[in-house]
């Protein structure tokens, strides 16, 4: 055999072995495709269901429709919520939810997800539109949950199930223009897609709150974190606001800013984030010089310290006065169209530093007719077409040797030492009128009776979830 020429023997060995290699690698390559086969395959998951609270203003569109249909009771042999008050439809991934605002308010409709998570939709504002976009599972293994709404418009409460089969769990609901928010399993969260008329009232698009659980909103590699407890919002210029208390004010203006004269016509969306004054002859053939109520704002010392301040330290207090020694009684005010559901809010609390300087006539008179500050809110239970409530606060000027006033029908009284401030907080929630109110529309802060002398300041009605 020649040198640098292997034998036949050998060559046979070479090729043997190059054939065992590569037979080896072709079956850890097959192998490690089918491990990951079965380990990232994904199916689609059925058992969604769409469960509406009423009886219209529930629409709902399948993938290849064109519009949407109002949902309808199915036939009992079929209904998966027969002997309920629910109209239930079973819903599939591509499906399209919305909700009208002739709905009511609260709690519309719901969809509950096949691992029991619970989603919430309400119609505030224009109505609610979600997509159900994805729920994929696994296919052959306990490893991985992906589920995706889309959620175009409107409120609603995301309540996600804690106890998970997979070892991964992931729900991200996608915003418009490709924000999204990642939830914990586990948790309870609140997205709001606001509507043009109060994005551009209030400087922001959306809305993620945290009741328990963490969220993340994601956008363009971009993150802002929300515990639980806290808020975080889109603004108009597509900043993504860091986390703080979630809280919600729904008073616009506090600081007394734009007080208008009221119109003839106002329409909603005008008349939310404005004050507008108005007055009220309490007695007929009232004279100009009978009518001399006005409003104004001052800068005066913070009730925190009345005595001495510098002027910046000022605040701005808005005004009632009436004098002359009249002998008939007047209403002067300011109002604010308020338009809120506020069905989520398991705190609504009224605050406010108020002070009586003058009142001729003492305590409440006749019937109430003397109530130097008042705070009048009209609110409605559950439905547009419910009967409009009002809910009244009045606080007047008490010396220690009067009688208190007595509540009466839907007015509360407060008595109030004479030139002093007051700290006024109500939680709306406590009172036994509005515990249950589903919706404010309309708050009135006024000043009647005979010579009255008022002031009010840092006015305040926040909610909480």
């Amino acid at each position: 055999m020649s040198a640098g020429r292997l034998s036949p023997e050998w060559s046979a060995w070479v090729i043997l072995t190059c054939f065992f290699v590569a037979s080896l690698l072709t079956m850890i390559w097959a192998g490690r495709v089918m491990w990951d086969s079965y380990t990232t395959a994904m199916r689609t998951q059925d058992g969604a269901l769409l469960r509406g609270h009423i009886e219209v203003g529930v629409l709902l569109q399948s993938p290849r429709a064109l519009t949407s249909r109002a949902i309808e009771r199915l036939p009992a042999n079929v209904d998966p919520c027969v002997d309920q008050n629910d109209i239930c439809v079973p819903l599939r991934v591509g499906d399209r939810i919305k909700t009208l605002p002739a709905a009511g308010y609260g709690p519309v409709a719901s969809l509950v997800l096949p691992d029991t998570t619970h989603i919430q939709m309400w119609a505030q504002g224009d109505g609610s539109d979600l997509l159900y976009r994805t729920y994929d599972v696994s296919r052959w293994s306990g490893r991985r949950q992906v589920v995706n709404i889309f959620h175009a418009a409107g409120y609603a409460r995301y309540d996600i199930a804690q106890y998970q089969p997979y070892t991964t769990v992931e729900y991200s609901v996608t915003l418009p223009d490709g924000y999204t928010v990642w939830m914990t399993p586990g948790g309870s969260y609140s997205v709001n897609v606001l509507t043009k008329s109060a994005s551009d009232l209030a400087g922001v698009r959306y809305e993620v709150a945290v009741r328990s659980g963490s969220a993340t909103i994601e956008h363009n590699h971009e993150s802002v974190r929300i515990a639980a407890g806290q808020l975080s919002e889109v603004r108009l210029n597509g900043d993504v606001v860091a986390a703080r208390d979630a809280t919600w004010e729904l008073l616009w203006d506090s600081n007394w800013q734009d007080i208008r004269t009221e119109t003839a016509v106002v329409n909603t969306n005008e008349a939310r984030g404005s004050w507008y004054m108005y007055s009220r002859a309490d007695a007929p053939n009232m004279t100009p010089a009978e009518q001399n109520a006005k409003v104004s704002v001052v800068q005066a010392c913070s009730p925190e310290s009345p005595d001495l301040c510098t002027s910046d330290e000022q605040v701005r207090v808005l005004r009632f006065r009436r004098d002359g020694n009249q002998l008939r009684p007047f209403t002067i005010g300011i109002k604010q169209t308020l338009d809120s559901d506020v069905s989520e809010y398991t705190s609504l609390r009224l605050t406010a530093w108020v002070r009586v300087l003058t009142q001729t006539v003492p305590l409440t008179n006749i019937a109430g007719s003397e109530c130097p500050i008042s705070f009048q809110l009209t609110y409605k239970f559950i439905s547009p077409s419910d009967q409009q409530m009002e809910r009244t606060f009045c606080l007047y000027a008490f010396k220690s040797a009067d009688t208190f006033a007595q509540d009466t029908g839907s007015t509360r009284y407060r008595a109030l030492p004479p030139f002093e401030w007051y700290r006024l907080d109500v939680d709306l929630r406590e009172d036994e009128y509005l515990r249950l109110a589903r919706y404010l529309q309309e708050i009135r802060v006024e000043a009647r009776g005979h010579d009255f002398l008022a002031e009010i300041t840092d006015l305040e009605l926040i909610g909480r979830q």
